[in-house]
C-alpha cells in the first residue's frame, strides 16, 4: 500500500515499497533507517524528515473495506500521533493530515515488495530502491524530494549478526561510511537517489566451501540463519539402522576435513525419518522412529569427533518423522523424508528455521515401505 506523505503544497517523495514521505525545497533533513531482520526479507524502517513547514498530510492508497485504522497497521510508531483523517479525501486516496511540520514514523516493511528484493541461488541479497522505469507524472523516481533537493539526507542499513554488507551503490555523490555491521550513505542537497544495496549471511564463506559436496543424495542450500547440508539416507545408514556404512563414512569425512579448517562453525546435527514404524526385528533397539532418528544423529557426531572435530561445537537434534519435507504417501516422498540435515551458523547454536509439517506426518501408518 502506497503512503504519500505531504508538507503544505509541496510533496517529498522517500520509495521504500509502499511509502511515500514529505518536505519543502531546501529544507529538508531526512534520515531512513533500515533495521534489517535475520530472515533479510523483512526490515523495521525508522523515518523522519525535519523541516519549518506547518504540517504535514499523508496520502494512502484508498482500499476497498479499510477503515481509518486499518492503513496504519504496519506502523509501531508515528509522530505527530495527533493527526485526524480528511472528511474529503483525495480521489484514490484517503488523507491523514497531521498538524506539525516535523514527521518520523517507525514501521515493518517487507523488502520484498513490488520485486525490489532478489535472493540468488548462493543466498546474496540484492535490493533496489527503484524499478528502473517508474517516474512521476514530473519526472521524479526513487527516493525525491520536490519541488527542491534535500538539504541533507542520511540513508542506512544496519544488518544483524547473521548477515553482512557486501557493496553499496547510489547514483548520486556523497558519502558511505561503514560503522560495525552497518552501512549509512551522507547526502547534501541531493535528488532522484537510487539505491543498490547487496549483503549475503555472514556463513557466506563456508557456503563456499562446502557447496562443491553437492551431488546425488547431497543438497547444500545457503540460508540466512546458516548453511544448510542435506544428506540421504542411503549415503550413510542401512535401512531402518544407525549404523554407518563405510561409504557413508567416507561422505561424514568431507564433512570433518571442511569443520577442521573452520572452527568457529557451530554444528546441529538433526535426524529425520519417514512415517513408516520400526520393524518388529528391530523395535527392541529402536523402539520407534524418535529413537532411529536421534541414534543416527549422534552417529554421525561421533565420527566426526573421532575424526578431529572438537565435540563441543555440536548439538544432536532428533524430529523423527514430525518435519516432512516431502509426502510420506509415496515411496519417493518417503525416500526424502529419510535424511540427516547439518546446520552450520557461526560461533552461537543455530536457530532452527519454521518448517510446515505436512499433514500426513500426524502419526505412524502401517504402509510397506523401510526406513
Amino acid at each position: 500500500m502506497k503512503r504519500v506523505f505531504q508538507c503544505c503544497m509541496a510533496v517529498t517523495i522517500l520509495l521504500l515499497p509502499g511509502i511515500f514521505s514529505l518536505a519543502q525545497a531546501g529544507d529538508a533533513i531526512s534520515e531512513r533507517i533500515y533495521f534489517v531482520q535475520q530472515d533479510g526479507r523483512h526490515a523495521l524502517v525508522y523515518t523522519t524528515s525535519r523541516t519549518d513547514y506547518k504540517n504535514y498530510s499523508i496520502l494512502f492508497d484508498d482500499v476497498e473495506g479499510y477503515k481509518p485504522e486499518d492503513y496504519l497497521k504496519d506502523f509501531l510508531y508515528l509522530f505527530p500521533n495527533n493527526g485526524e483523517w480528511s472528511s474529503t479525501p483525495k480521489t484514490g486516496y484517503q488523507v491523514l493530515k497531521l498538524p506539525n511540520g516535523n514527521f518520523a514514523s517507525l514501521e515493518w516493511a517487507d523488502l520484498e515488495e513490488n520485486g525490489r528484493l532478489k535472493v540468488d541461488s548462493n543466498g546474496v541479497y540484492y535490493y533496489q530502491n527503484w524499478d528502473g522505469e517508474y517516474k512521476t507524472p514530473d519526472g521524479h523516481y526513487g527516493l525525491w524530494n520536490s519541488p527542491g533537493n534535500f538539504e541533507q539526507l542520511a540513508y542506512s542499513w544496519v544488518f544483524p549478526d547473521n548477515l553482512e554488507p557486501i557493496s553499496n551503490v547510489s547514483n548520486q555523490e556523497g558519502e558511505w561510511v561503514t560503522r560495525h555491521n552497518t552501512v549509512t550513505y551522507y547526502g547534501t542537497d541531493v535528488n532522484d537517489l537510487t539505491f543498490n544495496i547487496q549483503y549475503r549471511p555472514a556463513t557466506g564463506s563456508a557456503y563456499d566451501a562446502f557447496k562443491d559436496m553437492e551431488g546425488d543424495g547431497i543438497d547444500v542450500e545457503q540460508q540466512a540463519m546458516g548453511v544448510k547440508v542435506t544428506l540421504a539416507e542411503t549415503l550413510l545408514f542401512p535401512t531402518g539402522v544407525a549404523e554407518i556404512t563405510s561409504g557413508g563414512k567416507a561422505v561424514v569425512d568431507q564433512l570433518a576435513s571442511r569443520l577442521k579448517e573452520r572452527t568457529s562453525l557451530h554444528v546441529v546435527i538433526a535426524g529425520h525419518t519417514d512415517n513408516v514404524p520400526i520393524s518388529a526385528g528391530l523395535a527392541v533397539k529402536y523402539p520407534t522412529n524418535w529413537e532411529l532418528s536421534s541414534a543416527r544423529s549422534i552417529n554421525i557426531i561421533h565420527h566426526l569427533v573421532k575424526k578431529g572435530v572438537a565435540q563441543d561445537r555440536f548439538e544432536s537434534h532428533a524430529f523423527s518423522f514430525m518435519r516432512p519435507v516431502a509426502s510420506n504417501d509415496t515411496a519417493e516422498g518417503r525416500a526424502k523424508n529419510r535424511r540427516i540435515e547439518v546446520f552450520l551458523t557461526e560461533d552461537e547454536p543455530v536457530v532452527m528455521e519454521e518448517v510446515v509439517v505436512m499433514e500426513d506426518a500426524v502419526e505412524e501408518e502401517d504402509v510397506t515401505d523401510t526406513q
